[in-house]
Order: C-alpha cells, then structure tokens, then sequence
C-alpha cells in the first residue's frame, strides 16, 4: 500500500492563536514603549510652557528661540562642528587602521582588532574625565611637555577635547565595516589596475576606495548621529562649549521645561534623519561592482618594513585611544597626584571611598542592567522569530519602530520617557521602573537583530520537522528554535549589559537620589572635582565591562567583535 507524504507545514503561513497573541504582545509594547512617548514628545515641542494641550495652542515659538537666541545658534553650530569634525578624524583614523589590518600580515592582528573594539563598548564619558588628569593644566602629559619640550598644548576644555574624545571612541565604527569589506572584497580587480601600470597609490584611491565607499559612507554617519546625541562628554569637556545635548539638560534641569526640551531634542533629530537619508542615498546608489565566477582571500603584504611600519601605526592609535581609561586605572591608585608625570602616593582611599559612598549606586546599576537585559532577551527573541518566521503584513513597519530609538539621540528617548512617564495614569517619575523602560526600548536592537540575523541564516526545516510531528508553536520555538539561536541572543544580551553599565546620558534625566547609579555617582564625583573616587568606580566599571565581554567571548566560543562592527 501506498504511504501517503505528509504535508510540508512551513512556520508563518498559519495566523494561529499563538501567531497572534505574540502579534498583540509585540504592537502592545511598541505602542505603549515607543511610539507613544515619541508622539508625546513631538506634540509637546509645539506647544508653550503653561498652555494645554489642544490643537488650538500648536505654536512653532519653542523653535523661534534658534533665531533669536544667541545661545541657541551656537550650540547648534558648536554640535555641527563637533560632530562634523569627529566624523573627519574618525576617518582620518579608520581608513588607514582597516586598510593595514585588512592588506598587510601585521603582527598580533587578531589582537590589535579586538582592542580597537574596545571603545564602542566602554563608556566615552570614563575617558573624558581621565584626559584632564593627562592633559589638564596640571596634567601628567601638560606638564610633562611643557617642562621637557617648552611646548604648551591647547587647553583640553572646549571643543579640542570634545572632538579628540569623541574620535578615539567612534573611529572603530569606520574601522570595523570597512575591515570587512576590504577582507572580502575580490582582488581581481585590483590586480587588474596594477597590470595595466596604475601605481599602488592610485589603484587604491581609483579602484579600492570606490569599491568600498558605501561602507565608509555608513561608518560615517553612524560616527555623526553617535557624536551630535553625545552628552557626557561635553559635559565634561565641553566648558562653555554648549551643545545641543547640553541645551536640554539645562531645560529638563534648571526651568523643567519638557517643552522647550522637546523642541532642542526634535531639531537633534532631524539632523539625525537627515544623515540616516544621506546613509540610503550613499547605499543605494549605483556605484563599483565586482563579478566573478570564483572568489580568493585578498593578498596582503609580508614585506618586513610593511608590517612592522603597518603594526607601529596601528598600535600607537589604539594604544592612544585606551590610553585615558589606563589612565583612569591607574588614577584610581592614586593618592596624590598633580603636576607630576605618575602620581607621588599610591593607596587604596579611593577605592575606600568609592565603596563607601556608591554601594546603592553599584546595587542599582547591577539590578536595572541585569533586569533590563533579561527583559531584551525576552522580548527581542520573541520579537525577531515573529519578524523572521511570521508572514504578517507591516514586519517593515515593527522593525523601523524597534530600531528608532537607537538611531535617535539618547538625549532625545530620555526626554520622551520623561513626558510619557511622569503624568497620569503612570507616574512613574524618580522610579526604577522608568530607568529600565528608557533602558529597554534603548538596547532592545541589540537582542532583535542578532537573534533576526540568526534565524535568517537558520534552515527552516528542522522547525518545519518539528511542527509536522505533532509539536505546536511554542515547543518548536522552545525545543528547537531558541537552542540554535541562543549563541546570537547571548551576543546581544552581553552587549546590552556591557552598554547598560555605563549608560549616562538617559539616565541623567531620569533618575532620582534612590536610583542613582555607577554613571551619576562618576558624574557626582568629576563635579565635585573628586577624582578620586571616580576613577576608582571608572576602573571598576571598565573592569566590569571587560569581565563581561570576556565570559561571553569563552562560553559562547567566538568574538563579539563581528557584532559590534
């Protein structure tokens, strides 16, 4: 007798129960979490300070301050600049390290990547500080320089530290794209350029570089969306150097006005999606393409002047850029140290006073990253097989709103949730719990695209297999599913805890004398001038970062660097 096949089940084409409980689940926390704050905040920028809100009292004069206040103009213009010239010497940075590492057999390649990785995971502010203890008017290098060489470095405070700052931590944003294309990209057609007489020089700004423009394009307007959103490090630098970011935390600080707050972070925001049109434009444009029927690794060079040269380069610019949080370790030793290249006294107060004053602000930091995380796991697991296995129309739609607040500035979700969350029915102002809201809709990318990149490269079929045994939707995703992607889920949730530890800038508009954390207590401290103690909590919030990354790194059996970069 003949066996009849069974039928071939495939996930997503059923709108079952469990299909469309997950579907409310996913519209009801993105309503409630993200659209419903962003939509708040935009209403309240165009209406005055006092005035109800109704259709009749939609004003543009929150906006009219960018023409008549001088303040305003110069903060505008200041973030323009900063952000501008940080895209600039991120390139200026990333360009030549990807090139080396990706063309020339330099020494210790894999640990020279791993370290440039470094600054997208540990926190800017934790440098910034750090670089007026090297080079402040006091400091260890200022005064190293000026006594040896009688020459006198500009002044770290202002727009010079602001924009040095910033490059050493964002120019791995260029470098880390752009190693990948130029290791994948075929050599024929490089090869080709040589044949036919072009020198190295001009092969490479004739042929490779048009080859790889789109990614640097994208390097650099994540480098100036990340840099015109950053508020702790001109806050620390900065001096009267005003930013935007600055602008609204005097507002949200000083008059508590939610409005004139909102239209600053609208206006950051439009810079913002003018540079994510400008990435679709360079991406999408019709430029360089190779086509071949095979392909080979790239050849890179082993002639002893090339790397060793390649090597020096690229170890003095990652070493420079974690020179300040070395700095900060060391500092956190420190028990005097001023004008002095190391420091005259050693002694563990700092830490001493660390611990004594900041235990909550430790207790807190752990409970809402660890919280936070678990959270993200959760829901951006659930989130990201919903995109990927589930046919329902809009997916489009449910991944912009995921990844809009991590394209926005930070400042920006920070003054959402605070318009959202503070009035009726929620009130939920000088809570945990809104810390790890703005916390969650922050680093819930992290979670949905590494697990959405893995089912994507996932075989259907055991799923498909599983379902045709008799399994449901939810065994399936239990038994068969969530093994094969935990390894992705775990890269995402160890980023999002390294990320949620020093997180700063949302939480200094949120947080209240019982939530403070690791961040607000170094924030504390750097403005009572006690270095000190906040390089003993900065060394120990590097520490922690570090460990994390490390036990992931050795569970999981690979870099996170590819997810990172």
């Amino acid at each position: 007798m003949a066996t009849l096949a069974a039928p071939r089940v495939r996930p997503g084409r059923a709108f079952d129960l469990s299909t469309a409980t997950i579907l409310l689940l996913v519209v009801g926390i993105l309503g409630l979490l993200i659209v419903y704050p962003l939509s708040r905040v935009l209403l309240l920028s165009f209406i005055k300070m006092g005035d109800p809100v109704a259709p009749a009292h939609l004003t543009l004069a929150n906006f009219s301050r960018f023409f008549t206040s001088g303040l305003y103009q110069k903060a505008l213009v200041n973030s323009l600049v900063a952000s501008g010239t940080t895209v600039l010497a991120s390139l200026v940075l990333g360009i030549p390290l990807a090139y080396i590492l990706a063309r020339v057999r330099v020494p210790f390649r894999e640990a020279l990547i791993s370290l440039a990785t470094l600054p997208l995971i540990l926190p800017p502010f934790v440098g910034a500080y750090s670089w007026i203890l090297l080079l402040g008017r006091q400091g260890a290098l200022t005064s190293l320089i000026r006594d040896g060489l009688g020459i006198h470095l500009p002044s770290i405070i202002g727009p010079f530290g602001v924009i040095v700052t910033m490059s050493l931590s964002y120019y791995p944003f260029v470098l880390l794209p752009l190693l990948g294309a130029l290791s994948s990209a075929d050599p024929h057609v490089e090869e080709s350029a040589l044949t036919l007489g072009a020198s190295p020089l001009r092969r490479i700004f004739t042929v490779t570089l048009p080859l790889v423009l789109p990614t640097i394009g994208a390097g650099a307007i994540i480098v100036f969306m990340r840099a015109i959103g950053n508020f702790g490090v001109p806050a620390l630098l900065g001096g009267e150097f005003y930013v935007l970011p600055t602008l609204i935390y005097f507002e949200v600080t000083g008059s508590f006005n939610l409005h004139g707050a909102g239209a600053i972070a609208l206006v950051s925001t439009l810079f913002s999606i003018g540079s994510l049109l400008a990435l679709r434009y360079i991406t999408g444009k019709g430029g360089f393409v190779t086509i071949t029927s095979q392909a080979r690794p790239v050849a890179q060079s082993s002639h002893p002047a090339a790397r060793w040269l390649g090597f020096g380069f690229c170890a003095a610019v990652i070493g420079i850029s974690l020179l300040p949080h070395l700095t900060v370790l060391l500092a956190s030793f420190a028990e005097r140290w001023a004008g002095t290249p190391l420091p005259t006294a050693y002694s563990l107060i700092n830490y001493r006073k660390a611990f004594t004053l900041s235990m909550d602000a430790i207790r807190n930091s752990l409970v809402l990253a660890v919280g936070t995380t678990v959270i993200c796991m959760i829901v951006g697991s659930l989130m990201a097989h919903t995109a990927a296995r589930k046919r329902i129309p809009g997916r489009w739609l449910m991944d912009i709103t995921i990844m809009l607040p991590f394209v926005l500035p930070g400042i920006m979700v920070g003054v959402a949730i605070l318009v959202a969350f503070i009035v009726p029915p929620f009130e939920l102002a000088g809570t945990g719990t809104i810390l790890m809201i703005a916390y969650f809709i922050r680093r819930l990318p992290y979670t949905f695209r590494s697990a959405y990149a893995s089912l994507t490269q996932t075989d259907i079929a055991l799923e498909e297999a599983s379902l045709v045994c008799g399994a449901n939707q939810g065994v399936t995703f239990r038994r068969i599913t969530l093994p094969l992607i935990t390894p992705a889920i775990a890269a995402g949730a160890t980023i999002t805890f390294a990320t949620l530890l020093g997180e700063l800038t949302t939480t200094l508009l949120l947080y209240s004398a019982r939530w403070k954390t690791i961040s607000v207590k170094i924030f504390e401290f750097i403005s009572y001038d006690q270095t000190g103690p906040a390089s003993a909590l900065g060394a120990l919030l590097v520490a922690a970062v570090l460990v994390t990354v490390y036990a992931a790194n050795r569970l999981s059996g690979r870099s996170l660097t590819s997810a990172l970069g």
